[in-house]
């Protein structure tokens, strides 16, 4: 038991009491009651069931930091946090109290100002664990405003990170390569990778206006990298897309796919004898999952930080479910997708 929860008992069992010295003093003094058990007992009890009242709406809200963050809907939240409070009360206080006080053999005709000392009580108590609701949700807003703008920092990194990717001297000049072998021996062609070429740099430098994009135009943007490079390595290279159409219409952070489908292609050999499969479905839990067969490249020039940095991305989206790792012989990227 940690040191916040035991000092929260004590000073709880302490307004317990005050709370009894206050209602014993607007009881009349000719009222006479009989405890059908002992005063410890009852004592014990009526601590309890304040404390579980407290920490069974400390719990409640914890709860709801997972289920229903106050960032996301906190009009939904405040609603859902008014209701569990009020109904655990009644649960942990109202219940119990009411029906001892029946078992008691008492009837309905009570003091007022007894009755009112303790709903009064009641209350306080509510207002009191309403200020450590309170202090949580402005905890949680500001950490999470701080979130939003470390996650606003870190999308300018990748995606200036990404954009240097793509203009680095080996994809430039692979692309320019391909361009002028094609202008001589196929024009058609060579005017079809002219527009896919930009069509990838211009989404490239659009994606840094959005934090989220649909998955359909994610896939439109990669079926043009991925022809950029089927150009250049023809055959070798085998692609593979089957996407509900629900999934479809869900989001995830710009540049995902293309990050990789570009390791894929820089970390595994690709040929006639050796075809690169990849594979991009979704597996109907509001999950994308995006495989290749390996066929290592020993001693390749990398940083390996793009998985790292797109786990990051998610995290900061509050996402879980993005991992990553070698199984039977493929690697296996599973992406969890963001509703509209």
């Amino acid at each position: 038991m940690s040191k916040n929860i035991v000092i929260r008992i004590v000073l709880v069992s302490l307004y317990a009491i005050l709370v009894m010295k206050l209602v014993s003093l607007g009881i009349p003094e000719n009222a006479e009651f009989q405890l059908q058990i002992p005063k410890g007992l009852f004592l014990f009890f009526y601590l309890l069931f304040f404390n579980l009242n407290v920490e069974g709406s400390l719990f409640f809200d914890r709860y709801l930091n997972k289920k229903y963050p106050w960032y996301s809907n906190p009009q939904k939240r405040l609603f859902i946090q008014i209701g569990v409070i009020i109904l655990w009360t009644f649960i942990s206080i109202g219940i119990p109290f009411t029906a001892w006080y029946f078992i008691n053999g008492q009837s309905l005709i009570y003091p007022k100002a007894p009755v009112i000392i303790f709903i009064c009580s009641v209350v306080f108590l509510i207002g009191f664990i309403s200020i450590s609701i309170a202090i949580n949700f402005f905890k949680q807003w500001k950490d999470s405003l701080l979130n939003a703008e470390h996650y606003k920092k870190e999308k300018l990194k990748a995606d200036y990170r990404v954009l240097q990717n793509q203009v680095n001297p080996h994809f430039l000049f692979n692309s320019l390569n391909v361009l002028i072998s094609e202008i001589k021996h196929n024009p058609k062609t060579a005017e079809h990778f002219t527009r896919k070429l930009s069509k990838v740099y211009r989404y490239v430098l659009q994606s840094k206006n959005h934090d989220l994009i649909s998955l359909k135009k994610e896939l439109d943007f990669i079926d043009s990298f991925i022809f950029l490079h089927k150009v250049r390595i023809g055959d070798a290279l085998e692609y593979v897309v089957n996407i509900s159409d629900e999934a479809l219409q869900m989001q995830i952070p710009p540049l995902t796919l293309q990050i990789l489908i570009e390791n894929a292609i820089k970390h595994n050999v690709a040929n006639e004898e050796n075809v690169l499969k990849i594979s991009i479905k979704s597996d109907g839990n509001d999950m994308l999952i995006v495989s290749n067969n390996l066929q290592i490249i020993d001693n390749v020039d990398s940083t390996y930080t793009g998985l790292s940095n797109l786990s990051k991305r998610f995290e900061l989206l509050k996402k879980e479910g993005f991992t990553y790792g070698e199984k039977e012989e493929k690697f296996i990227v599973t992406i969890p997708l963001i509703s509209a």
